[in-house]
């Protein structure tokens, strides 16, 4: 008997919950399906999963086993990989996730590049706007913009975004310059939960942090496309990440104010986990990411 393809068809009718289920998802026959996991349970000696003709519901047992076979063949597939990995040049899948439009316009240029170079590399990158656990969703290397306080983390910083203040050119001209962080405290403002959790901006000048209650909230989004567009139409100012407004700005949208205000930059990190294994792909993407990832 086969133990490692056992363990693969045990875990499949576990994660699908049935055997029609695991049958599919490994690409073969029911009968296959069923004859395997008898043959497991007979050399095994127990039953790892009560099966009636509605329902497959696995046992203790079966959640021991399944649990055992996962490390193992978790295991089997780092060995693999090694040596495969000895080749001079790296090869494989390599599972990437960054926030979404940071992803677009600065991640994804970055990787194509990347994978030009490294033909026998194919990746995965998941563009998504929250912290993604590493291990349970396997992924090898996260971008994240902010400080990374997960001390079970490796954190490589590579750049830096500012977070700005800025309005649209019909705006200023309705309300008057803004030339004072004090001049913000009535002024109209557009709202992202995720830079601003509370009504209030943190500013920064001569080393010293000076908080601005905001009196006069326009928009609240989550969003920071919508906050933009909002900002762009003249609801209100807006603090965001610095790339998250470069189209606006260099298009003459949005005007930035208020630099010599602006709090110190955010860190743009490439994170993985010292738990899991590093491929010589993923060494070699951060080692790509930090010669050609800007700082936007």
């Amino acid at each position: 008997m086969d133990k490692l393809h056992s363990m693969r068809v045990v875990i499949a009718i576990a994660d699908t919950g049935s055997l029609t289920g695991a049958a599919t998802y490994l690409n073969t026959s029911l009968p296959t399906v069923v004859r395997v996991l008898a043959a497991t349970e007979r050399s095994l000696g127990i039953r790892l999963f009560e099966r009636t003709t509605r329902q497959v519901r696995i046992t203790e047992e079966g959640r021991l086993y399944v649990a055992g076979s996962r490390q193992v063949l978790n295991e089997v597939s780092e060995i693999e990989d090694a040596l495969l990995e000895r080749r001079t040049e790296p090869i494989g899948l390599l599972n990437i996730t960054a926030p979404v439009l940071f992803g677009r316009l600065h991640v994804t240029p970055m990787l194509n590049s990347f994978l030009h170079r490294y033909p026998d590399v194919s990746a995965k990158l998941i563009l998504i706007d929250r912290v993604v656990d590493l291990i349970e969703e396997d992924i090898d290397v996260a971008v994240r913009i902010g400080s990374v306080s997960d001390a079970d983390l490796v954190a490589t910083t590579i750049g830096s975004v500012r977070r700005c203040l800025c309005a649209s050119p019909s705006l200023l001209e309705t309300i008057g310059p803004i030339g004072q962080a004090d001049d913000l405290r009535q002024a109209p403002f557009v709202r992202v939960l995720g830079l601003m959790p509370i009504n209030q901006v943190a500013l920064e000048s001569s080393g010293t942090v000076k908080e601005i209650t905001l009196t006069n909230i326009r928009v609240t989004t989550n969003h920071a496309d919508a906050a933009v567009t909002s900002c762009v139409e003249g609801l209100g100012i807006g603090m965001f990440l610095s790339y998250q407004i470069q189209e606006a700005v260099a298009a003459g949208k949005l005007r930035v104010i208020l630099e010599e205000f602006e709090p110190k930059p955010l860190p743009v990190s490439l994170v993985y986990s010292p738990t899991k294994r590093v491929s010589a792909r993923t060494r070699a993407f951060i080692a790509w990411a930090k010669q050609h990832l800007g700082k936007p």
